[in-house]
């Protein structure tokens, strides 16, 4: 009897066990599944062919403070260096010469917030683009891989890597942040000295910092990196402005991160007392920018994600149809069960899924609704106390399409009372000084990323989008080019689709 009885305990433990396994197992194939490492990586050598040296001829070259355009210039790159700049340069013989009459040259676009996750096509999609540097802010050890590759061949824009998020838990929360989002976990000073030395053994260029963190925790990971001279950068954790303000985090990751403050602080609910958040909000961003600007903290915009959400919420079909979906990697944007992280009706973690009724529809409306224009309210306040804000997108976050969400970031930014001159600067001369990189600039010496367009973006920022040229490392695409690339990306995400959306493509 006693026999019989173990060997039912045996069998129930050993079902219980397949089913855990089976379980586990599906959970980490969808969680691998949305990373988009599925989707088959196009042949970028097939396409770009690297060019020695190029003169661009008789060119309107962007002034290095961004202000306005050198007229007639002549500029020759060659082995990816900007070697000569001015008026009638001599050729050298096999050089390839670029006509830039009534054309516009400014420095390569840097994205300073990117999630590549594994969607290694996306590299491709910045340069299209005209971006020529990302910040990928939620690394991992294939980005690192990929950002040596880049640096080996030059095919994809230059990268700074930030580490998986850093949370404070132990136990098994720790092991469920670190399986299910890639995030470092520790909660004693030993647990965080092992771990950030070998974030920096293994080339992170910083340390990224996530919202939950407690504060001793904060404290001990400014305190280490410090001593390891990595900056901490991204969220702002669970302290107050005031003191985060001198913790020595030199970056902020959204703008949002500062307007989500001041409503804890405003301790009333937002949707019934929009006028006189807002009204609170005005006088607190002012404060709040000066700080920010006395202890030299620099800011990363994503304003247009913030602009996105009252109509990823309310009206999702006809938002999507105003993206380059089709571009963006089919497994991030179809989501998984799991959570609902993608970027489709039902999948979509943005889209409203309160009470169905028609007080709490407008209740949430009018929080959206005030939630963006605190985002304004409190970009303005950066501008005028003139706070280093580098335009940064979230992309591979809903409706975020690498690459052409820079483009909206920047019109974004434009609207939020940035001069066309500050906006180019926000993305180009902040972002390279900021990384330390020798970008940026159109200056003899420095590396030769660069976009030549067709119209003067100064006059409309819209204009960034008006790309002849495209030069990186080594490597140049025409208009041609960038158009092969574009279909050859298409045309990999749509064999790799489970869901269609050709109802969302005009």
């Amino acid at each position: 009897m006693k026999k019989i009885r173990f060997r039912k305990l045996l069998y129930v433990v050993i079902a219980l066990l397949s089913i855990t396994t089976c379980v586990f197992l599906w959970a980490d194939t969808e969680l691998n599944k949305v990373l988009g490492k599925s989707t088959k990586v196009i042949d970028i050598t097939s396409i770009i062919k690297p060019s020695k040296t190029v003169i661009i001829k008789n060119t309107n070259v962007l002034s290095e403070d961004c202000n306005h355009f050198i007229k007639n210039q002549d500029v020759i790159i060659k082995n990816g260096k900007i070697i000569h700049l001015g008026k009638n340069q001599l050729v050298e013989k096999n050089t390839v010469i670029i006509d830039g009459t009534n054309k516009y040259l400014i420095p390569g676009l840097i994205d300073s917030h990117v999630h590549l996750k594994e969607s290694k096509n996306d590299l491709f999609l910045y340069l299209a683009n005209g971006i020529t540097s990302v910040r990928e802010m939620a690394g991992r050890p294939i980005t690192i891989e990929w950002k040596k590759s880049i640096q080996k061949n030059g095919f994809g824009p230059r990268m700074f890597i930030a580490s998986p998020p850093i949370y404070s838990e132990s136990g098994f929360m720790g092991y469920y942040y670190a399986w299910t989002r890639q995030s470092i976990n520790y909660s004693t000073e030993n647990e965080a000295e092992k771990k950030i030395n070998k974030l920096r053994e293994q080339g992170y260029d910083a340390v990224k910092m996530y919202g939950f963190v407690n504060p001793e925790i904060f404290k001990t990971t400014i305190k280490i990196t410090k001593k390891h001279n990595i900056p901490v950068i991204g969220h702002i954790p669970l302290v107050s402005l005031e003191t985060f303000y001198q913790s020595g985090q030199k970056e902020i990751a959204h703008i949002e991160e500062l307007t989500v403050k001041t409503i804890d602080d405003f301790e009333k609910s937002i949707s019934k007392n929009p006028k006189e958040y807002l009204a609170y909000l005005k006088t607190r961003s002012v404060q709040i920018a000066k700080k920010l600007k006395e202890n030299n903290i620099c800011v990363t915009s994503t304003i247009s994600l913030v602009e996105s959400f009252p109509r990823q919420r309310f009206d999702l079909k006809n938002e999507l149809k105003k993206i380059e979906l089709k571009y963006a990697n089919p497994k991030i944007i179809e989501g998984t069960p799991i959570y609902k992280l993608g970027w489709l009706p039902s999948k979509n973690g943005y889209e409203y899924d309160g009470e169905d009724t028609l007080e709490a529809r407008k209740l949430s409306a009018i929080f959206w609704e005030t939630y963006v224009k605190a985002i304004h309210i409190m970009t303005k306040a950066l501008i005028d106390n003139k706070v280093k804000i580098m335009a940064g997108t979230d992309a591979n976050v809903s409706t975020m399409v690498s690459g052409f969400s820079l483009h909206n970031e920047l019109q974004s930014l434009s609207k939020s009372g940035m001069t066309n001159t500050q906006v180019i600067y926000s993305a180009t001369v902040q972002p390279s000084d900021w990384m330390k990189r020798n970008t940026g600039k159109i200056k003899i010496g420095h590396n030769s990323d660069l976009v030549l367009l067709s119209k003067n973006p100064l006059e409309d920022i819209k204009n960034t989008k008006t790309i002849e040229y495209v030069f990186f490392d080594k490597n140049m695409i025409d208009k041609v080019q960038i158009t092969a690339i574009l279909k050859a990306i298409e045309k990999a995400n749509n064999k790799n689709r489970s869901i269609k959306i050709d109802e969302y493509i005009e």
